[in-house]
C-alpha cells in the first residue's frame, strides 16, 4: 500500500502538523474544530499547512457561486430592446427581440414576417448564427426607432462592433449578407442620429437569449 501522509489543522489552538498514518491523525482531531487532509507526500502536506490549511472550493460552491454572479448582472439590466439568435431549438436559426422581461417584441416591426409559436422569426437551416444576430439587430433597431427607445443590447460582438459599423470583408461574405450589413449600416446611423445606443450584453443573462450560448 502506498504510504500517505495526514496533515491537521486545530482552529481554536492554531496548531498544525503531519501524521503517517490516518489513526494518529484522527485521535488529534476526534472532537475539535479541525481541518484535515491526506497527501501522497511530505512536501505537498507541508505545502498545504504553508497555504494556510484550506479547502479547495467544491464544484457545488463555484456553481452557486456563478449563478449568484448571473442573479446580480441580471439585475443590473437596464430597460430597453435586446436581440439575440440562436440554434438551441434545434430547429435551426431562430431569431429573438423582446424587451426587459424577456417578451417579444417582434410583432411591433413594421417589416411583416410570419412569427412562430414561440414568438420568434425562423429562419432555419440554411442561415448562419452570425446572419441571424444581423437579422435580430436590424429588426431591434425598426422597433426602437418606431417606439423612441433609446437602448439596444446584444451579444454578438461581430454584429455590434464590426458588421453594424461597416466593417467586413466581402470576399467572406455572401451577397445577402452583405446587402443586410449595408441596410443595418443605414439603419443604426439613423438610431444613433436621435441618440440611440447600442450595447454588448452577455449570452448568459441576455433577456433574449436563444439557448444558443448554453
Amino acid at each position: 500500500m502506498k504510504k500517505k501522509f495526514y496533515a491537521y489543522f486545530l482552529e481554536n489552538e492554531s496548531r498544525n502538523g503531519i501524521c503517517e498514518t490516518w489513526d494518529e491523525c484522527k485521535a488529534i482531531v476526534h472532537g475539535k474544530k479541525a481541518r484535515y487532509k491526506s497527501f501522497p507526500s511530505l512536501e505537498e502536506a507541508k505545502d498545504w499547512l504553508t497555504q494556510g490549511a484550506k479547502y479547495e472550493k467544491k464544484l457545488s460552491e463555484e456553481l452557486f457561486k456563478i449563478k449568484v454572479d448571473k442573479e446580480k448582472l441580471r439585475s443590473q439590466l437596464r430597460e430597453g430592446i435586446y436581440f439575440d439568435s440562436g440554434t438551441g431549438r434545434g430547429i435551426g436559426v431562430e431569431v429573438r427581440v423582446t424587451d426587459l422581461s424577456g417578451r417579444s417584441l417582434l410583432d411591433e416591426s413594421s417589416i411583416k414576417f410570419k412569427i412562430n409559436q414561440f414568438g420568434n422569426l425562423h429562419l432555419g437551416h440554411d442561415r448562419t448564427n452570425n446572419y441571424g444576430e444581423l437579422v435580430g439587430l436590424f429588426l431591434a433597431l425598426d422597433i426602437a426607432i418606431q417606439r423612441g427607445e433609446k437602448h439596444i443590447f446584444g451579444d454578438s460582438n461581430l454584429v455590434i462592433f464590426f458588421w453594424s459599423k461597416g466593417i467586413y470583408r466581402k470576399e467572406n461574405l455572401n451577397e445577402k449578407t452583405i446587402s443586410l450589413i449595408e441596410k443595418v449600416v443605414e439603419k443604426r446611423k439613423e438610431f444613433e442620429k436621435i441618440g440611440g445606443k447600442i450595447e454588448y450584453v452577455s449570452g448568459d443573462v441576455n433577456p433574449a437569449d436563444l439557448g444558443f450560448h448554453k
